[in-house]
């Protein structure tokens, strides 16, 4: 009886998906635990849990920010986090709108050799288009982990913000606490 009430939480805990981002709003005090960090080239900010790591890599067209549990990698590896790519005027470097892109994106996500999707979803907010997908990854040599993927297109701008969090399975359920509000309160400028 306990082993099945156990299995229903924590399949109650990995359907749960996360809500809405936040667009062109003013900061409010962040939740007990947690830090706003400024991601000052893509004009954003999101939630860094107390203890975590910030690193930020700025390239031709956007940037790359990592919030994480531990220390990022020389080649960007990590266990537990949140990976951001903001990806400015895509059309002009991929040839597709990031609506576009995101689509074909998201379409092939979760579905890899030892991949198993859980969730996909599409909603339109304004002039965003916000794709998720949440899958399991077990490769054949590392342990299975948790992914939760969003792909957000601003139609306006053309921009694409590709978020990750991720996490291995065995501490997903306490990872996706922090996780989920960082997705959910992850405030971002709609003129980007």
């Amino acid at each position: 009886m306990f082993r099945f009430l156990l299995v229903a939480v924590v399949a109650v805990l990995l359907a749960l998906p996360a809500a809405a981002q936040r667009y062109d709003t003013r900061l409010a005090t962040p939740p007990a635990g947690f830090a706003w960090q400024p991601l000052p080239e893509s004009k954003a900010a999101a939630l860094l849990p107390a203890g975590w790591y910030y690193k930020a890599e700025v390239h031709k067209g956007g940037a790359t920010y990592y919030l994480t549990s531990e220390e990022v990698g020389e080649s960007g590896e990590f266990e537990t986090g949140l990976t951001l790519k903001v990806v400015r005027k895509l059309a002009s470097q991929t040839k597709l709108s990031a609506q576009s892109f995101s689509e074909m994106l998201m379409m092939r996500t979760g579905y890899g050799p030892g991949q198993q999707q859980l969730e996909k979803t599409a909603v339109t907010d304004g002039p965003f288009v916000r794709r998720t997908v949440r899958y399991r990854d077990a490769p054949p040599d590392a342990e299975p982990r948790v992914v939760y993927q969003l792909a957000l297109a601003n139609t306006k701008t053309d921009a694409l913000y590709l978020l990750t969090f991720e996490s291995p399975e065995k501490d997903w359920a306490a990872a996706w606490k922090l996780g989920e509000a960082m997705v959910r309160e992850l405030v971002l400028d709609s003129r980007l």
